[in-house]
C-alpha cells in the first residue's frame, strides 16, 4: 500500500530531470541517458531502495572527486567466453550495461560467458542486467559486492560484508522473465535508507543498531548492522556472492570496501560479476520455451493457501508495479521529493508533478 506522504512524477519527468542534472556534472548525454534509464526502472518496478533515492549520493561522489563522470571503460583480459573490464571508477551502472552486453556478444556464438569487473561503482538493481541476458533468450546472472560494509561475519561483531546482492532472470514465453533478484540480507540496506528518509519505523527483524540490539528505529540500523537471511546461511550466501564479485577481477573485498555515503571522495574499487547461459546452447529454445510455460503453470495453478487469491512468480509483481508506474506515475515520498527538487534547484532543472 502506497504511503499518504507521497507524490507522483512522470517517467519522462523523472528521466529528464536525471539526465539535464548528469549531463551538468559532467557525464556524457548517451550515457546520461543509459544510466538514468536504469535507475529509473527499479522505481518503475516497485524497488524504490535502489532507484532515485540514490541519485543524490551519485551526484555527490562525482563532485567531490569519488566517481569518475567520464571514465574509459577497458578490458583487462579479453577471450572467447570470459573477460575481465575495468571500469575506470564510472558509475556502476553505465559500467554494468556495459559488461552485460560483452558477456550477451560472447554468448551469441553459444557460449556460456562470463564477464568479471573491477574499478566501479554502486550499480544498483541486479535485475536490470540479468534481465537484459533474459531478453536474449539467455539465462542472465549478475553478481556484486556491497558498496557498504554492514553485516558481520555469522558469530562476529565487526561489519566486514555487504548484503552482496545478486540476480538470476530466465527468459520465458511470457510477457516477462522469471527473475530472482535479492540482497543477502533479510532487507536491503536501501529500504532502511528510505524509512531513514521518510520517518517511518522498520521491522524489528531487519537490522540492529549500534549496540547489537534488534531495532525499529530506521535511523539507528544505518549506524548498525544488517541481519543475514536465514541467519548462518545468509551469511555464507553473501560471502559467496562477494567473493564471486571480487576475487575474479581485483576489487575491493573486506576491510578494502569504501563506504559508498561517507567516503565520496575516494574511489570505491566495486567489483560486479555477469554472466549468461544461452538457451540454445542446450536445447532448441522453442522447446525450452515449452517446458518453462508448463514449468509456469505448475507453480501459478498449485492449490492456494487458505485466503490466498493468487500465487505470483519471482518478477512478477515487478512487472504490474511497472505497468502501473508507468500509467499513474512514480510515487516519492515527501523528503526524497524535497530533496531532489533542492539538487533541482542547485542546476536549474525543475522536477514536475504527475
Amino acid at each position: 500500500m502506497e504511503a499518504a506522504n507521497t507524490v507522483r512524477v512522470s517517467e519522462s519527468s523523472l528521466k529528464t530531470y536525471c539526465v539535464e542534472i548528469l549531463t551538468r556534472v559532467g557525464v556524457p548525454a548517451g550515457e546520461a541517458a543509459e544510466i538514468t534509464d536504469n535507475l529509473v526502472e527499479a522505481d518503475l518496478r516497485g524497488v524504490d531502495s535502489h532507484g532515485v533515492v540514490r541519485f543524490p549520493i551519485y551526484i555527490k561522489r562525482i563532485l567531490d572527486g569519488g566517481t569518475n563522470a567520464t571514465p574509459k571503460i577497458s578490458l583487462v583480459r579479453d577471450g572467447l567466453t570470459s573477460a575481465v573490464m575495468d571500469g575506470d571508477n564510472g558509475l556502476g551502472h553505465l559500467v554494468g550495461i556495459r559488461a552485460m552486453a560483452l558477456a550477451i556478444e560472447k554468448g551469441k556464438g553459444g557460449n556460456c560467458a562470463f564477464v568479471a569487473v573491477r574499478n566501479s561503482n554502486h550499480f544498483g538493481a541486479a535485475a536490470y542486467y540479468s534481465e537484459m541476458a533474459a531478453r536474449n533468450n539467455m539465462i542472465g546472472f549478475s553478481f556484486t559486492i556491497g558498496a557498504i560494509n554492514h553485516m558481520t561475519p555469522w558469530g562476529g561483531a565487526e561489519a566486514v560484508l555487504g548484503n552482496n546482492p545478486f540476480a538470476v532472470a530466465f527468459p520465458t514465453p511470457g510477457a516477462f522473465p522469471i527473475v530472482l533478484d535479492m540482497a543477502c540480507s533479510i532487507a536491503a540496506r536501501g529500504k532502511i535508507i528510505v524509512a531513514a528518509k521518510e520517518g517511518t519505523p522498520i521491522p524489528a527483524e531487519w537490522a540492529t543498531g549500534p549496540d547489537g540490539l534488534p531495532t525499529t528505529d530506521a535511523v539507528e540500523a544505518l549506524k548498525g548492522f544488517v541481519v543475514p537471511v536465514g541467519g548462518p546461511k545468509g551469511y555464507a550466501l553473501t560471502l559467496i556472492v562477494g567473493l564471486l564479485s571480487t576475487m575474479l577481477s581485483g576489487a575491493f573485498f573486506g576491510r578494502d570496501v569504501g563506504d559508498l555515503y561517507e567516503k565520496t571522495t575516494t574511489a570505491q574499487n566495486s567489483g560486479h560479476l555477469f554472466g549468461v547461459l544461452p538457451v540454445d546452447a542446450f536445447d532448441d529454445v522453442d522447446a525450452y520455451m515449452q517446458r518453462m510455460q508448463k514449468a509456469m503453470t505448475d507453480v501459478t495453478g498449485a492449490r492456494r493457501a487458505t485466503g490466498v487469491e493468487r500465487i505470483y512468480l519471482p518478477g512478477e509483481r515487478e512487472y504490474i508495479s511497472l505497468g502501473a508506474r508507468r500509467r499513474d506515475g512514480i510515487p516519492l515520498g515527501n523528503s526524497l521529493l524535497g530533496e531532489l527538487q533542492e539538487l533541482g534547484a542547485q542546476y536549474g532543472v525543475p522536477l514536475p508533478l504527475a
